[in-house]
């Protein structure tokens, strides 16, 4: 039996789970005594956990329990059940997570601590209760377990750029420390060891070009998402990718003379990422990014199918009066005047129903111009001096409404 566990262990270091769990069932199939059988289901709880198949873990792990109800007892077999349950409640679709694997798991962890001080992985079980309470948003109390995780002993090689990438990512995003987010962030790198999967790099990097962004450091933060797609891809790693794709793009987005490329990325996402079934805020914002960009380089059709997409997956997006207005906007650019126009209604429809009102005096403009295009001269009147109405008197747009008012008045009267 010892040599059959010996060569499972190669294939689990190597990755190599389905060739693992195949000799795993084979010799489970066989006649084998209650410690042998325990040690088998135990190796294949671990195998499926690492392969995301948590409820499969958890039958195996119910099965050494019902073999041998002592053996939970063992901070080992503890810290898999608890590891468990905190992966399945981290990987449920969002509204479908049960507060009871986090106390499951939390529950394990700190039996652990208090039963068991001398536990070889200890500094494992530190980081896995900092995670719980940054579920919690409990950001002080995780970083001290984070802290702490760094001093204890461990068996697992990358916990040390866990803890940094998990202090980084307090520091940027409930701290809004950005130059000690940086240091983590970096020190998570360094410290990674070169054996561990790569994908993982893809993931800091990715959170790092975040951080550059933020400070302004846009070279940087551009060279640092390129390095997470080339980890990514080398991993064959879709959705690292596809986080550095779009971490690229909104990086890129607002800079000038940078619009084709950031379309490349954005349209790669959208070639790598699965298509949402129904409403998904992630491809919305990808469809409106693109839009803004197809705009900005004369492209009015693509800026309108993008922007039709992004309402598409989001229509009820917090900024649907920005949205029309856009769509108005690029219409108008592309000849379709009626269409530029009803952009505009269903804007001020919508402004109506949060209990606002436009008072932008470009919308008018614009109305203005989409009637005069369409010969309503009369419409167009009334659109340029509501305009004019709401411009401010020092208003650069202020000549150009006057001047098309005037036209409109000319034309009006000789119909």
């Amino acid at each position: 039996m010892g040599d059959h566990v010996s060569a499972i262990e190669v294939l689990l270091t190597k990755r190599d789970y389905k060739r693992a769990e195949v000799l795993i069932a084979r010799l489970l199939r066989g006649t084998l005594d209650t410690e042998s059988r325990l040690q088998l289901l135990i190796i294949r709880a671990r195998t499926r956990l690492a392969t995301g198949r948590i409820d499969d873990a958890l039958v195996d792990l119910q099965k050494v329990r019902s073999l041998r109800q002592t053996e939970f007892d063992q901070p080992h077999l503890l810290e898999l059940w608890g590891d468990c349950h905190l992966a399945r409640f981290e990987r449920a679709p969002v509204g479908f997570s049960e507060r009871s694997d986090i106390q499951q798991s939390r529950s394990c962890y700190e039996h652990i601590v208090h039963e068991f001080p001398t536990y070889p992985n200890l500094g494992w079980i530190h980081y896995q209760i900092g995670r719980i309470f940054l579920t919690e948003h409990r950001t002080a109390e995780a970083s001290g377990y984070f802290q702490n995780a760094l001093l204890e002993p461990s068996t697992f090689s990358a916990l040390t750029p866990f803890c940094y990438e998990r202090l980084g990512f307090i520091e940027f995003y409930e701290l809004r420390h950005l130059e000690r987010a940086l240091h983590f962030l970096g020190k998570a790198v360094d410290t990674y060891p070169s054996q561990e999967d790569p994908t993982w790099l893809a993931q800091v990097h990715t959170l790092r070009s975040r951080v550059l962004r933020e400070m302004r450091r846009l070279d940087e933060a551009v060279e640092a998402s390129r390095m997470a797609i080339n980890i990514a891809s080398a991993s064959d790693s879709k959705r690292g990718v596809a986080d550095a794709l779009l971490t690229i793009g909104e990086i890129l987005l607002p800079l000038p003379n940078r619009e084709k490329e950031t379309i490349q990325y954005l349209q790669q996402f959208i070639q790598i990422s699965k298509k949402p079934l129904g409403i998904d805020v992630t491809w919305a914002r990808v469809y409106e990014m693109l839009g803004d960009l197809y705009y900005r380089i004369g492209q009015y059709a693509n800026s309108l199918a993008s922007y039709d997409a992004s309402l598409q997956y989001n229509p009820y997006t917090p900024w649907e009066m920005s949205m029309h207005y856009r769509l108005a906007r690029t219409a108008y650019q592309a000849g379709e005047y009626e269409r530029a126009l009803h952009g505009i209604e269903r804007m001020i429809r919508a402004a109506e129903k949060d209990g606002e009102s436009v008072e932008d005096h470009r919308v008018f403009a614009l109305r203005g111009n989409a009637h005069y295009a369409l010969d309503q001269y009369g419409e167009a009147i009334k659109a340029y001096e509501q305009a004019k109405s709401l411009a401010s008197p020092n208003s650069p747009d202020l000549e150009t409404i006057n001047q098309y008012l005037q036209f409109a008045l000319n034309f009006a009267r000789r119909v």
